[in-house]
C-alpha cells in the first residue's frame, strides 16, 4: 500500500487495539510465568512434603506469552518491516554499487563478446541461404543453380565500368551502379 493510498479507519483502529492487545498478554504471561517459577523453585527449598503451589501458573503464562507475542507480530509488523527496509536498504544498494563497479569492465567485455557472436552467427546463416534470383528460392550456399527452376546461382556477368560481377539479369552494376549493357 503506498503511503498516498488512505488508509481503511477501520483497519487502524484495530491495529491500535492489537497494540494495546498484545504487549498486555505478554506482560500478564511474564507474571504468571514469573508466579509458577517462583513457586515450583522455592518448594525445593522447604522440608514439607506439599509440592509447588502455584506451579500451575506456567501452564497458563506460556501460553499466554506466546498468543501475546503472536498479537504482538501482526501488530507492529508495519512498523517492523519500515524499520528493516530502513536499515537494510542502504546496505544492499552499497553492497550492489561495489559489485557493480568491481564488475562493470567484464560485463562490458562478455557483452561484446555475445554480440560479436550474434553478428557472427547472423552472417554465418545468410552466407549459407542464397536466394534465386529468377523464383526467389532458397538455396544452399556452394550451389551453382537453382534447385527450384535451374538457374544459374553465380555471378557471372562483368561491368562494363568497373568490371565486377553482377547477376546475369542485373541492370545495373551492385558496385558502381551504372547500367549493364
Amino acid at each position: 500500500m503506498s503511503p498516498s493510498t488512505p488508509m481503511d479507519p477501520q483497519h487502524k483502529q484495530t491495529r491500535a487495539f492489537l497494540q494495546l492487545l498484545g504487549p498486555c498478554l505478554v506482560l500478564a504471561g511474564l507474571i504468571f510465568s514469573a508466579v509458577g517459577l517462583v513457586s515450583f523453585f522455592s518448594s525445593f527449598g522447604s522440608f514439607s512434603f506439599e509440592g509447588p503451589r502455584y506451579f500451575w501458573c506456567l501452564f497458563v503464562g506460556f501460553p499466554l506469552l506466546g498468543l501475546g507475542a503472536a498479537v504482538c507480530k501482526f501488530a507492529f509488523l508495519g512498523k517492523v518491516s519500515r524499520y528493516l527496509a530502513d536499515e537494510m536498504a542502504p546496505v544492499a544498494k552499497d553492497a550492489a554499487n561495489y559489485l557493480a563497479e568491481g564488475t562493470s569492465e567484464a560485463v562490458r567485455d562478455v557483452a561484446a563478446a555475445i554480440a560479436e557472436g550474434a553478428r557472427a552467427g547472423a552472417a554465418a546463416n545468410e552466407a549459407r541461404i542464397v536466394r534465386c534470383h529468377k523464383c526467389n528460392a532458397e538455396n544452399e550456399a556452394p550451389a551453382s543453380f537453382c534447385k527450384a527452376c535451374g538457374a544459374p546461382l553465380t555471378k557471372s556477368k562483368p561491368c562494363s565500368r568497373c568490371g565486377k560481377l553482377n547477376d546475369l539479369d542485373a541492370r545495373f552494376c551492385d558496385n558502381c551502379g551504372s547500367g549493364m549493357a
